[in-house]
């Protein structure tokens, strides 16, 4: 068979064996925000069984850490890097709240714990954020443009989808992590979790001055 036949066949395939085990790819997100240059997406329950078999494999969590105080986070998350955080400072009115501002170190931070943890570039890597959209997809392009070849995105994300109908309508209690019957804790152990200035040493001069003060 045609080697580039063979290979766009295999992307189409909604199944991929990985590392002695099928894992089955969720469709495309329609929304152009959540796709991602890998174009692999996963649901949170099929990246909780490939990360149960696969103990190398890589669980990062990109959300504030307001959302892991206040909802927890999963059981099996090893890095913890936000990649938006709260502004105080400033006011949202489109959103009625806080602003929120980009942690410029979020990558390098990230890359910075994949190395220490010895993490080889064609590892399988599940990225989560709220809903699986617009923090998570950001953060695997960056990868894949680091080299790393197998990166997923966590469709349904941690908290899930919204309810269309119901008693819950238009809260969040659709799928994800959370909502789906997978390990999750409120209790995350201290060297997981990411806090300001921890990564000081990835900083610029400037910055680094700032932690200082």
């Amino acid at each position: 068979m045609n080697k580039k036949i063979l290979t766009t066949l295999v992307v189409l395939s909604s199944t991929i064996y990985l590392n002695g085990m099928d894992i089955t790819k969720a469709p495309t997100p329609k929304k152009e925000k959540a796709k991602t240059d890998l174009g692999l997406y996963v649901t949170a329950t099929e990246a909780s069984k490939y990360l149960e078999a696969n103990k190398s494999s890589i669980l990062i969590d990109v959300r504030s850490p307001g959302e892991l105080k206040f909802i927890g986070a999963a059981s099996r998350m090893d890095i913890h890097v936000p990649l938006m955080l709260v502004d105080p400072s400033k006011y949202n009115p489109k959103k009625g709240g806080y602003a929120m501002k980009k942690n410029k170190y979020a990558v390098e931070e990230i890359v910075f714990e994949l190395n220490n943890k010895k993490v080889k570039k064609d590892e399988a890597i599940f990225v989560t954020c709220r809903s699986g959209s617009t923090r998570a997809a950001p953060i695997v392009n960056a990868l894949a443009k680091k080299g790393y070849t197998n990166v997923w995105t966590l469709v349904d994300g941690y908290e899930g989808g919204k309810a269309k109908d119901g008693q819950f309508k238009g809260e969040r209690v659709v799928d994800g992590w959370l909502h789906s019957g997978l390990d999750w804790s409120w209790k995350v152990s201290e060297e997981k979790l990411w806090f300001e200035c921890k990564y000081k040493e990835l900083f610029s001069k400037e910055d680094k001055l700032k932690c200082n003060m």
